[in-house]
C-alpha cells in the first residue's frame, strides 16, 4: 500500500504529483489519509508520515513543511529556508513558533496550513549562501550564518509583531560569526547597511 507513494521520495505531496500512480489520486489521498499514512498540511498537500510516527499523533515542524511544499511547487534546490526560519535552524530563535519564511523563484501570497503560515520571498536560490540540513520530511537547503544574520537586519520587518524577535535572533547568532567574516561577506553582497544595523543591534545589548 505504501510502496507506490514511497517510489515519489519527497516528504510534502500534491494529489496530481500521484496521477501516473493512481487513476483517481485524490481520493487515493484521502484514502491514505485516514490510514495513516499521510497528513494533510494544507490545502493540495500532503505530508508523508514517517514510519516511526505512524499511528500515533505526529506534528511536524513547521521549517519542515515550507521546505516541503516549496520543493513540491519549484523542486528540491530551488528553495531555502530563510530569514526567521533559518534563525531558528541555527539556534538564534530557541522556542518554535507557528511562521515560516522560505526562499522561492517567484513572488506567490502567504500560505496558511494546519501548522502554521508560511511566508515567500522571491530570492534567487542558487545566489545565496547556504547549507544543507535534514528534516523529518527530508533534506533541503538553509541560509548559512552570514546570510541569516545579514537578512534578518535588512527585513527585520519582513512578519509583522516579530521585529523584536529577528533583532533577539540578530545579536544571538553574531555572537557565534567571526566579525571579520561577516565584514567580509557583507561587502561582497553589498550588504552594508544591513552590518551596520546589526551592529548598532549589538552595541545597544552590550550598553544595556
Amino acid at each position: 500500500m505504501v510502496a507506490p507513494i514511497a517510489s515519489l521520495q519527497r516528504g510534502v505531496l500534491r494529489p496530481r504529483d500521484a496521477s501516473e500512480l493512481y487513476v483517481q489520486p485524490r481520493a487515493e489521498f484521502l484514502r491514505l489519509e485516514k490510514t495513516g499514512v499521510l497528513l494533510k498540511i494544507a490545502h493540495g498537500y500532503y505530508a508523508v508520515i514517517p514510519e516511526a510516527n505512524r499511528g500515533r499523533e505526529w506534528r511536524p515542524d513547521i521549517e519542515a513543511i515550507a521546505l516541503g511544499i516549496g520543493q513540491a511547487d519549484y523542486g528540491k534546490d530551488a528553495v531555502a529556508l530563510m530569514h526567521i526560519s533559518a534563525a531558528r535552524i541555527h539556534g538564534g530563535i530557541p522556542r518554535a513558533i507557528a511562521l515560516a519564511v522560505l526562499a522561492v523563484p517567484k513572488q506567490r501570497p502567504t500560505l496558511e496550513t494546519k501548522f502554521g503560515r508560511i511566508f515567500f520571498v522571491k530570492r534567487n536560490v542558487a545566489q545565496l549562501k547556504r547549507i544543507r540540513i535534514d528534516t523529518e520530511l527530508g533534506s533541503g537547503w538553509v541560509t548559512n550564518l552570514e546570510q541569516t544574520t545579514l537578512d534578518l537586519a535588512k527585513r527585520d520587518d519582513l512578519v509583522s509583531g516579530f521585529s523584536g524577535v529577528v533583532q533577539e535572533a540578530a545579536v544571538t547568532l553574531l555572537r557565534r560569526i567571526d566579525e571579520e567574516k561577516l565584514r567580509h561577506f557583507a561587502k561582497e553582497n553589498h550588504m552594508g547597511s544591513s552590518l551596520k544595523k546589526v551592529e548598532k543591534w549589538m552595541a545597544d545589548v552590550r550598553s544595556a
